[in-house]
Formats: C-alpha cells, sequence, structure tokens
C-alpha cells in the first residue's frame, strides 16, 4: 500500500468533467475521473451557490455520531477503481465503501490520509494523453 499526495485537479474547459492526480511517494501517478460539480469543487474554484459539498455533510455527520473518518484507501473491485473509508468510534474500526470519486473528496475536504493499494495503481494508472490538448500554464485544456 502506498501514502497518495493531490497533485492536481485537472477541469476540462469544453465540459467541465476532470481528474484528480494523486501521486504517491515513489513517485507513480493515479488519476480518478470526477463529475463536474466536484471537479470544478476540489480544483479551488469559488461555489456557484451557498450549498455545502456533499463531503463537508457526511463529515459533519459522522461528528455528530461520534465517528470521525480516519483514511481512505483506493482499490479495485470487480475490475473498477472503489474507496474504503476507515469510520472509528470508540476504539472501534468500520469500513465502508464508496465511488472513487467519492473518497478523493472526503480526504481532500477533511485532510484525511489516503492510500492505495498496489492493484489499484496499476488499475488507474493515467491515460495516455493523445486526445489531450496541449495548454500553457493555466491555459484551457480538453481532457478528452
Amino acid at each position: 500500500m502506498s501514502r497518495l499526495e493531490l497533485a492536481r485537479v485537472r477541469v476540462c474547459q469544453r465540459c467541465g468533467r476532470g481528474r484528480a492526480e494523486l501521486r504517491s511517494e515513489d513517485g507513480r501517478l493515479l488519476t480518478v475521473s470526477l463529475d463536474p460539480a466536484r471537479a470544478r469543487e476540489l480544483s479551488g474554484a469559488r461555489a456557484v451557490d451557498d450549498v455545502r459539498s456533499f463531503a463537508d455533510f457526511v463529515l459533519a455527520e459522522l461528528g455528530a455520531t461520534g465517528r470521525t473518518a480516519s483514511e481512505v484507501v483506493l482499490d479495485v473491485a470487480h475490475d473498477h477503481l472503489r474507496a474504503l473509508v476507515s469510520l472509528v468510534r470508540g476504539g472501534e474500526v468500520e469500513v465502508v465503501g464508496c465511488s472513487a470519486q467519492e473518497g478523493v473528496e472526503l480526504a481532500v475536504r477533511g485532510a484525511l490520509r489516503l492510500y492505495a493499494t498496489d492493484e489499484a495503481l496499476a488499475h488507474a494508472a493515467p491515460p495516455p494523453d493523445e486526445h489531450e490538448e496541449p495548454s500553457g500554464p493555466g491555459g484551457p485544456e480538453t481532457l478528452h
């Protein structure tokens, strides 16, 4: 298992979809596809409205029940990337599954430790850049 850090969030200027680029301590890159709303949120773009994010709501509700989210592990199940979130209450750990993009959002918004299994790192290697339009620093880009 490898520890991950968010390297950057890329957002397509054409459709709004994006991807989180996560880097392991040994330099391997794992990408997670993001829907347009989540890509915008995680890229640091200003919110369009005053609606709280789902991740912020979940983290607050966990706290209200005495649980704390401690870490997120990206893994593969049935040939798809998923996230396993560890919830702690009174020394007991419960693991719940969610989509990879939900797990990344929880990790980023909750400042949680983020890990990936070797299988996840192999499965989610970055897609080839052959369909990407070049972009300069801060310039427009197309991710598909």
